[in-house]
């Protein structure tokens, strides 16, 4: 039985309400409302900010709608198994090699008729945040509207626009780090640098393979990590990240900025911000 009413308006009738976060009470709400509107248009600046620097580096258009919004986040992906839906219909890789499916559209289906799960969930005001305001998308996600959404949102994935770098650009993003591994030999973040792109993708040190002892392959992994060669940072610039990296987090242009960071979320998935919202093409 739906959690939601079948005569749920859509988000465009209800509206999103860009205050919606904030204190119910009268008196703090004014503070953070006046506080917010001295902050909301300045360059974001995000130390965490979970996405692959490959995406910046390849600048390939991202898959379609399943493969971005719930085959990676294990946020999606986690809830929908707690609610009985194995984690095969939902296309995510079965560790004994077994089959998962691979039609992107019947994933997004799946999705589409358990949206309701996500009610009063993190997951369910990003997920809303970012169709209406990334992809202009203002109906309810359900099994009456799953295809016309997964068209909608793909038709604006295919386009330029769309690509990591110009929603980079667009999101107004001064720089972002990534987490790395001890190991990561940092290719991604080399072709960025050699690609003379102006974004500023820096790498952040991520060491749980080396420091947690429950880590697959942990003990491998510390000797594979004492056996790596250390590389020296570029001349001029005192920093302890490796080699490939475009500046460090710390650097000065960036703690003049007051700091506005994106929410810690699943690893490798998109998180995409306000962007001037798609209509399809005629």
């Amino acid at each position: 039985m739906s959690l939601e009413r079948a005569d749920a308006p859509d988000i465009s009738e209800q509206g999103l309400d860009p205050h919606r976060l904030f204190p119910a009470d009268a008196t703090s709400r004014k503070i953070a409302t006046e506080l917010y509107a001295t902050v909301k248009d300045l360059p974001i600046v995000s130390p965490h900010g979970h996405t692959d620097p490959r995406w910046y580096a390849e600048n390939e258009a991202f898959p379609d709608p399943a493969q971005l919004f719930i085959v990676p986040d294990h946020y999606v992906f986690r809830m929908l198994f707690s609610q009985g839906i194995d984690l095969s219909q939902l296309g995510v890789p079965r560790i004994d090699g077994g089959l998962s499916e691979t039609d992107s559209r019947k994933i997004w289906r799946t999705f589409a008729e358990n949206f309701h799960l996500f009610r009063a969930t993190p997951s369910r005001m990003w997920l809303e945040h970012s169709f209406q305001e990334v992809f202009g998308w203002t109906k309810r996600i359900s099994a009456k509207t799953a295809d016309e959404a997964y068209d909608h949102i793909a038709d604006c994935l295919s386009r330029p626009e769309f690509r990591p770098r110009a929603l980079f650009e667009r999101f107004n993003i001064e720089v972002i780090a990534t987490t790395e591994s001890p190991l990561d030999d940092l290719k991604w973040h080399r072709q960025i640098r050699d690609s003379g792109w102006k974004g500023r993708v820096v790498t952040a040190y991520r060491p749980d393979a080396v420091v947690d002892p429950e880590f697959e392959g942990f003990s491998a992994n510390v000797e594979n990590s004492a056996s790596s060669p250390v590389k020296t940072p570029p001349a001029g610039r005192a920093t302890s990240m490796p080699t490939g990296c475009a500046e460090p987090i710390s650097s000065p242009s960036v703690q003049r900025r007051p700091i506005m960071v994106t929410p810690p979320r699943a690893p490798r998935t998109c998180r995409l911000r306000i962007l001037k919202p798609c209509s399809r093409r005629p």
